[in-house]
């Protein structure tokens, strides 16, 4: 296609005006269709509950508004009675409460049962104040089920009679009979040496360094049909699972917490007034970087179907202005089919090494971040390990991070990055050498940047490992193990450096459709 034909409006040779799921060109490269992301696949709203509310400022909790006495205890009973119940609204009013996690105990506000709410009267009225930088691996807010569910859990299960087709809904397995419509399934397989050897990754990582690292796609069973001996699940795979490699579906037992929704809050963290904070102090003990390494604010864990909306990291007021939190803001981690609309999260204290100052991490299948903003942090938004596949972040910012919004390690396959805007920061997707035992190495395949918007690069040079680097100038950088696709870039910060498919480099302003995300969803609901 001309770049004339290009300036004047365009569509992407991939994504033709009758495209339909498992459309390819002559090449064999497509588009995964990644409608089925957030909150219940996108075919229904957040829902705005309502009923019983349980006001933690009332008896029999009396958490304290002030912000003067620990509220940890009573905001933990409010959401325990609100678990016994079924389900409730736990309602914190204008305030700030003090909370931090209890000793011996690694998250201070535990979120365990379905159908609970936790909602402030705006994230500018009720603040969550973490009053304690012992941090190291602990958590404020976690949602997850006491007998949550683990997607590597070795339960009753069907072994592939056909290697499973990417983008597959019906998977043939030797035996229906284990499965029931409704089942919750992890679809696998293992990393095999000839599945490692597939990615090039042979010398570096192992079947056993990836123990509980491989591929994985959590799904609901939709039905199960003896006579063709398949199952079809709700929502298709993200990558071909070969039969060879032990491809299986596999009943998962436990629990994943559903329709849990945290709204109109905003958390802050009392900043770490110690010294230590290079790259490689979150490994010494003594420093302010390993009290505060691997801390998070909100971590959703085996959740299903499950949102946050209006929820913002805040500057507590003794805090220096630039620091909202200790290091690391929002993870969905094993989780699918969440939902982060209009949240706002900035300015980590310690941006250094070992996974630390992460503003919103995806390690779920299936989730949706949309109209939200990540300023500051090391790397503002990011995909990691082999459970990350079919995530849509759409229409969000990305500003000022101290590393890129980026792919982070081991096959985090079929994302979606769609109309995201870089103030200072850039989207990147390469082989990283670095890591730990097994390198992180490649790093995605499959996956769409769409119609990203440059405000700004990244600022050069920089600051890493104590001496000063200089950073290329690129919006987008894409070397995706295989196929990876960049089209459309739009602003005055618009280069691409890629090896992959690219189209319409600094032409997004005129790309149909505008969004990937929107017109697929459009299309599946038939809208």
């Amino acid at each position: 296609m001309s770049s004339t034909s290009l300036q004047a409006g365009w569509r992407s040779s991939l994504y033709p005006e009758d495209w339909i799921p498992g459309y390819h060109d002559a090449n064999g490269r497509f588009l995964h269709d990644f409608s089925y992301a957030g909150y219940r696949r996108g075919e229904t709203g957040i829902p705005d509950r309502t009923g019983e509310v349980i006001d933690v400022s009332t008896a029999p909790y009396h958490a304290d508004p002030t912000g003067m006495t620990d509220s940890t205890a009573a905001i933990q009973a409010a959401l325990d009675a609100a678990a016994s119940a079924g389900g409730g609204i736990v309602f914190l009013p204008a305030g700030t409460y003090r909370v931090f996690p209890p000793e011996n105990q690694k998250v201070a506000l535990r979120v365990e049962g379905d159908n609970i709410i936790l909602r402030g009267a705006g994230a500018d009225k009720t603040h969550i104040f973490n009053d304690t930088f012992q941090m190291r691996e602990k958590t404020v807010i976690e949602v997850k089920a006491r007998d949550a569910a683990w997607w590597y859990a070795d339960g009753k299960k069907s072994a592939a009679t056909a290697d499973f087709a990417n983008g597959a809904l019906a998977l043939p397995v030797a035996d229906v009979s284990v499965f029931q419509p409704g089942d919750a399934v992890a679809v696998r397989n293992d990393p095999t040496d000839a599945f490692i050897a597939s990615l090039g990754m042979t010398g570096k990582w192992t079947s056993q360094n990836l123990k509980n690292r491989a591929l994985v796609f959590f799904r609901r069973l939709v039905s199960v049909d003896p006579a063709a001996g398949t199952v079809t699940i709700d929502t298709p795979i993200r990558y071909g699972l070969r039969k060879d490699d032990g491809a299986r579906v596999v009943k998962l037992g436990g629990h994943s917490v559903s329709e849990v929704g945290l709204e109109d809050f905003s958390m802050g963290m009392a900043f770490h007034p110690g010294e230590g904070w290079g790259e490689e102090d979150f490994a010494q003990e003594g420093t302010a970087a390993y009290d505060v390494h691997q801390s998070h604010a909100i971590v959703f864990t085996s959740a299903e179907n499950c949102w946050m909306k209006r929820v913002t990291s805040w500057n507590p007021p003794d805090n220096p202005p630039s620091v909202h939190i200790l290091s690391n803001g929002v993870k969905f981690e094993k989780s699918r089919q969440i939902t982060a609309v209009d949240c706002d999260w900035r300015y980590p204290q310690y941006r250094g090494g070992g996974g630390n100052g992460y503003l919103y991490t995806l390690h779920g299948n299936e989730c949706l971040i949309t109209k939200c903003k990540a300023v500051g942090g090391r790397h503002n938004y990011d995909f990691g390990t082999m459970s990350a596949s079919g995530n849509v972040l759409f229409d969000n910012l990305a500003k000022d991070g101290r590393l890129g919004s980026d792919f982070h390690m081991f096959f985090s396959v079929t994302n979606l990055l769609d109309n995201m805007t870089c103030d200072g920061d850039f989207l990147e997707a390469i082989y990283r050498r670095w890591g730990g035992n097994p390198v992180h190495g490649v790093t995605t395949t499959q996956s769409v940047f769409w119609n990203t918007n440059g405000l700004r690069y990244i600022a050069s040079p920089f600051e890493f490992g104590g001496t000063m680097h200089d950073r290329p100038q690129f919006l987008v950088e894409s070397e995706q193990c295989g196929d990876g696709y960049v089209i459309g870039t739009r602003g005055p910060a618009s280069k691409v450096k890629t090896s992959n498919f690219l189209e319409g480099e600094g032409l997004g302003d005129t790309l149909q459709p505008a969004s990937l995300y929107q017109d697929q969803l459009k299309r599946r609901l038939g809208r």
